[in-house]
């Protein structure tokens, strides 16, 4: 599988087998074996195949994680906490985690 997933990854972005093998550091024969399934990459070829060919490790790998998604609004709202100093990022953790204690009462604010 992850003969097809490097083949169709360099067909994608345009590349011929000898610049993908000189862009990695390896010779144009390993990427024809990798594509035709007689070898694979060990995993450091793995990661540097998924960043010069723009994907991920477990695209190549044929790995479909779960992505998460976020309620509405919620995605503004990291980015807008993310922006904030880090004093004050650490006023919003103490608010999240009294929301989100099971004894409200014992939560000391501040």
């Amino acid at each position: 599988m992850i003969n097809e997933k490097i083949k169709t990854a360099r067909a994608d972005m345009n590349m011929s087998q000898a610049a993908l093998a000189r862009a990695v550091g390896v010779n144009q024969s390993t990427i024809a074996s990798w594509e035709k399934g007689r070898t694979e990459p060990d995993t450091i070829m793995v990661g540097r195949l998924a960043q010069v060919l723009k994907v991920t490790t477990d695209n190549l790998l044929g790995i479909q994680s779960e992505q998460l998604v976020l309620p509405e609004g919620v995605a503004d709202l990291a980015k807008k906490i993310a922006d904030l100093s880090p004093g004050d990022r650490a006023v919003v953790e103490k608010v999240v985690a009294a929301l989100g204690a099971d004894d409200k009462s014992k939560v000391v604010p501040g």
